[in-house]
């Protein structure tokens, strides 16, 4: 597993999840980049084709990459080879993937569908994060944290009023978070540092804000442990 390349091209796919996963502990750190670079990676899928078509090829392409890596084939790349090492299941996968379809070119959306598909994919990216930690804080925490954490990421398509739902379930997320015993927190906490930035930028919108400003608040919560 080449682990410096996935981390260098985490950094230009999403530099929120790549300084997030710096903060997990040494041992988790690989499986999480794992985790967050194939979510990136097909997340970037619909904004980057003009062809429905294109974008559903790709992201077959990732269905039958996870098919041979269940048979042992990382197909010669490295996020194949990532898998390998820090094997995840398919199932568990397959929302990350089936989730963007809706997103593709020429599918028109409202809010209800917008939130359909932020709830089928966000939550499932926090599932999966938290177990790589091995922390747990109750599934509907965390179906409300990756729910706001998608739909943020979904606003700049779609406006103000999407921006207003993410920030509610984000700041419900953070609090509930903040709420876990101490221990608790300190487990999830490298799970949940996407979702109190994702919140920052929430409260900010429409201002994008300055890079080193959330740099400085993703750190205070890291060295806090609250959100």
């Amino acid at each position: 597993m080449n682990e410096e390349l996935l981390r260098q091209e985490l950094r230009g796919l999403d530099g929120d999840l790549y300084l997030c996963h710096l903060f997990a502990p040494a041992d988790k750190r690989a499986a999480l980049l794992t985790l967050y670079h194939l979510y990136a990676d097909i997340a970037r899928i619909p904004a980057t084709v003009s062809d429905p078509m294109v974008g559903a090829i790709r992201l077959q392409w990732w269905r039958d990459l996870l098919d041979a890596v269940a048979n042992g084939d990382a197909r010669g790349t490295p996020i194949g080879e990532a898998l390998l090492a820090h094997p995840i299941a398919k199932d568990r996968i397959l929302p990350l993937i089936d989730g963007r379809e809706a997103a593709l070119p020429e599918a028109t959306r409202g809010g209800d569908e917008l939130e359909a598909e932020a709830g089928q994919v966000g939550p499932a990216l926090m599932r999966l994060a938290a177990e790589i930690c091995g922390a747990s804080c109750g599934d509907a925490v965390l179906e409300t944290a990756g729910t706001g954490f998608e739909l943020m990421r979904l606003v700049p398509q779609n406006g103000e009023a999407v921006a207003a739902r993410a920030a509610n379930l984000l700041a419900e997320a953070c609090a509930a978070f903040n709420k876990l015993p101490r221990r608790e927190r300190k487990r999830l906490l490298p799970v949940f540092l996407p979702i109190g930035l994702a919140r920052r930028q929430a409260q900010n919108f429409p201002s994008q804000g300055s890079l080193l400003i959330y740099q400085l608040i993703l750190l205070k919560m890291a060295f806090t442990g609250r959100l």
